[in-house]
């Protein structure tokens, strides 16, 4: 669908084969993954070019929505480039987004209330695989760190699930899980 032009690295998109005009829904998959700008990028061109061949509605699947850390102001005169890259999704003609553990909840906040936002949880995959396998898995060395203070949330839901197995310790913003 794309490929580079090597002498201006420009991103180019080949021409879509067949119209997509009677079709009524569109799924772009695209992770905003490193190399995030060519990327993020690309998805931007994928929906321009649907927009244009006159796609119904378009739906972007986002594995990895980049910029996602970069959820709150830090510093006086720096971006919000989470909210950023969510406004430039919706001026693109983007009508859903579906992304994957989302850095923070506040990030489907950013797209207006024209382009609803599913923020699939994959934590659920492993919560599911711990608890069905405890006879199997050593709980006494099992450690579930969260790296920061959006994934404590993450965390904690390990704990209230396995409530009985599981001890949850709060270091400064930092989560640790251990076997009790």
């Amino acid at each position: 669908f794309f490929f580079n032009d090597t002498a201006t690295t420009e991103i180019y998109t080949e021409q879509i084969v067949g119209s997509v005009r009677c079709v009524q829904e569109t799924d772009i998959i695209q992770p905003t993954s490193t190399p995030v700008n060519e990327n993020l990028v690309e998805l931007l061109l994928m929906v321009s070019t649907m927009r244009r061949a006159s796609a119904g509605k378009i739906n972007v699947i986002i594995p990895y929505y980049g910029y996602s850390r970069q959820d709150r102001k830090v510093a006086p005169r720096v971006p919000i480039s989470a909210a950023d890259v969510a406004r430039l999704l919706e001026t693109m003609g983007v009508d859903r987004v579906v992304a994957v553990d989302l850095h923070c909840g506040q990030i489907q906040g950013f797209f207006g209330p024209r382009v609803p936002v599913d923020n699939l949880e994959a934590n659920i995959v492993g919560l599911t695989y711990v608890l069905d396998h405890k006879n199997e898995i050593d709980l006494q060395n099992l450690t579930i760190v969260s790296p920061d203070a959006g994934g404590v949330t993450s965390c904690l839901l390990y704990t209230s699930d396995a409530a009985d197995d599981l001890l949850c310790v709060d270091l400064g913003g930092r989560r640790i899980i251990k076997k009790k």
